[in-house]
């Protein structure tokens, strides 16, 4: 972290000409390096009228920043902060974070290059280190380092460049990208408390820069005083992520570790809004639309209302004054049922899915299970999932009978391991009643109190879908995730996507080296939400199912449902925490349940 511009290790022992004789030397530098011409840079803004000098220098250059005001609200207004970044361009990099973060607080910091201690007015914005191994670097170091500690402790918000040296040419790769970030970055954090904030920014150096610097990189320092005057006239892109909790990163082991994990978040924030233009979109207005049926007409309320009216009381899975939750099949809802289907492929639709027929049914309906919502005030269906357990399916239909079939081929021992379950499936909330908690919360509420009252199915199985409306990278990252925790399950190797996902968009060791530094998959919504550019975090349904102990198996992408991305996800409720499942199946269910699977009775308090 305290090198800047140039690492120690970069020098050659063998070359005749050392660039530290001439860092070392103030005379030589104005010789050979524009520094001159910077310091009348910043002679011209301490001479303008605005109040911060930083600013005053990007206005002076002509460079703006691409920076809207959701970005801005990311930065903490108070408190220790630690804001991280990759390095692309050099000086200009911490003039610019240092403006950004003054629009928002006073109390900045940027740790930097002590090349830049002569030029006036720095001395109030900068902490300065020595990159350059003079015989001033140690004793130089180890007071910017107090002072870090001490402007953190004391509330303060201090910029940093974990990689101390610009991001430049990395071979064999070959690819412009920082070196590796001291984990110096992460033991500031343990010792202050401090949050930290990453900050990503686009682009890189001239081409000449990176061919140069690494001719000789010894000249690294001259050729990036050069690169900052270059810079005129620029319009700088960054990116600022969700601030990292000090607790988030204290709870990873080490510091190599943990810095490894602030700059995965750091660079996690290049996908944010850069998903390339696939050809089938280029394509798309010069080709046939895919055909959208008309929907079905609505289903009278009255005839909706025959049918529920005509059910037995135990059907009935949840009643309170506003909802009712129902189990029923075909034959016993003729009028509900079409009703479901066009409310399900309408609500798919409204996310860019849906089979573009009027009417989202097929034959697994006819013999599915139906675990209906229904609001008793407005006589409507809310939402609904279609279940089946495989002991009535198997004997008759084979595997091929259950609906995930048509994603995924199961190994014949695949059922034998898994013994008697319950699959779960084509689950929807109509869109006006998304943004509600209470749909989702009264479905599932039916489903475990339909496994209480047939406990021989205490495993639940099925597709939970990820949207296209979520990035590459983000579907990826979510891939990853749930891949680095599949190891050593013996239901694993005996399942096969049909279609199997793809990745590709994020390299595999950053997420290999990352994911089992998280936890739970809460500790993933931040990164995906910096990914997006509506800030939405993992998807409700994987989350509510995380919750539950399940796990995922594999992943389909499905061609005929607008490619979304399938995961086969299991949960073994005899293994889900009591409290959890309490809240559904309520407190007699689970008592019930857990005497029939010959499980310890429970105490009031868990």
């Amino acid at each position: 972290m305290f090198r800047s511009g140039l690492a120690a290790r970069d020098y050659d022992p063998q070359s005749p000409f050392d660039a530290r004789e001439l860092f070392a030397n103030r005379g030589l530098m104005e010789k050979f390096l524009p520094l001159g011409q910077i310091e009348e840079l910043y002679h011209r803004a301490r001479q303008a009228q605005s109040s911060s000098l930083l600013e005053n220098v990007l206005a002076e250059m002509k460079v703006n920043s691409d920076l809207d005001e959701s970005e801005i609200s990311r930065i903490p207004v108070n408190g220790p902060v630690l804001v991280v970044s990759n390095h692309p361009f050099g000086i200009l990099d911490g003039t610019v974070l240092g403006a950004v973060m003054q629009r928002v607080r006073p109390d900045v910091k940027i740790l930097t290059n002590v090349l830049l201690k002569g030029i006036e007015g720095l001395e109030d914005h900068c902490i300065f280190v020595d990159p350059f191994g003079t015989k001033n670097a140690i004793p130089t170091n180890g007071a910017a380092l107090l002072q870090s500690v001490r402007w953190l402790r004391q509330g303060g918000l201090l910029v940093v460049f974990p990689a101390g040296e610009v991001s430049h040419l990395q071979l064999p790769s070959p690819e412009v990208t920082d070196p590796t970030w001291s984990p110096a970055v992460a033991r500031l954090v343990r010792m202050t408390g401090a949050s930290t904030l990453p900050v990503y920014f686009r682009g890189r150096n001239s081409a000449a820069f990176q061919a140069l610097s690494l001719v000789h990189p010894s000249f690294r320092p001259a050729l990036l005083l050069n690169e900052f005057l270059a810079q005129k006239g620029r319009t700088v892109q960054l990116r600022v992520g969700r601030v990292v909790p000090a607790s988030a990163v204290a709870s990873i082991g080490s510091d190599t570790e943990a810095t490894q994990y602030l700059r995965w978040r750091t660079h996690l924030l290049a996908h944010r809004g850069s998903e390339k233009t696939k050809l089938a979109s280029v394509l798309q207005p010069m080709l046939p639309k895919k055909r959208m049926d008309r929907l079905t007409r609505p289903i009278a309320p009255d005839a909706l209302l025959s049918d529920i009216e005509k059910l037995r009381p135990d059907q009935i899975l949840d009643d309170s004054r506003e909802y009712m939750v129902f189990a029923a099949r075909e034959h016993e809802i003729p009028n509900v049922l079409p009703e479901l289907g066009r409310l399900r492929e309408a609500t798919f639709r409204e996310v860019g899915e849906g089979t573009g027929r009027s009417t989202d049914l097929d034959t697994f309906d006819r013999y599915y299970n139906h675990v209906v919502l229904w609001n008793k005030l407005k006589q409507e269906l809310v939402g609904a999932y279609r279940i089946a357990k495989t002991q009535d399916i198997l004997p008759l239909r084979g595997t091929d009978g259950l609906y995930t079939s048509t994603l995924f081929r199961y190994n014949e021992g695949f059922f034998d391991k898994l013994g008697p379950a319950l699959e779960l499936g084509r689950s929807f909330v109509r869109p006006e009643y998304q943004r509600q908690y209470a749909p989702l919360l009264l479905l599932w509420k039916g489903i475990a109190r339909y496994v209480a009252a047939h406990p021989e199915t205490p495993v639940l199985f099925g597709a939970v879908s990820i949207s296209e409306r979520y990035t590459r990278a983000s579907r990826e990252l979510i891939v990853r995730f749930f891949e680095s925790r599949t190891s050593g399950d013996e239901l694993g190797p005996l399942v096969y996507p049909r279609h199997p996902y793809r990745p590709g968009r994020i390299r595999s060791w950053d997420c290999r080296s990352i994911c089992h530094a998280m936890r739970e998959l809460d500790e993933l919504s931040d990164p995906i939400a910096d990914m997006e550019t509506d800030g939405k975090g993992v998807p409700v349904l994987l989350k509510h199912y995380s919750r539950l102990g399940g796990r995922l198996l594999g992943f389909n992408v499905d061609p005929k449902f607008s490619h979304v991305l399938d995961g086969l996800v299991v949960m073994d409720l005899r293994k889900t925490q009591p409290s959890s499942l309490e809240r559904y199946m309520g407190k007699s269910g689970l008592a019930a349940f857990r005497r029939f699977h010959g499980l310890p009775a429970l105490q009031d308090q868990y």
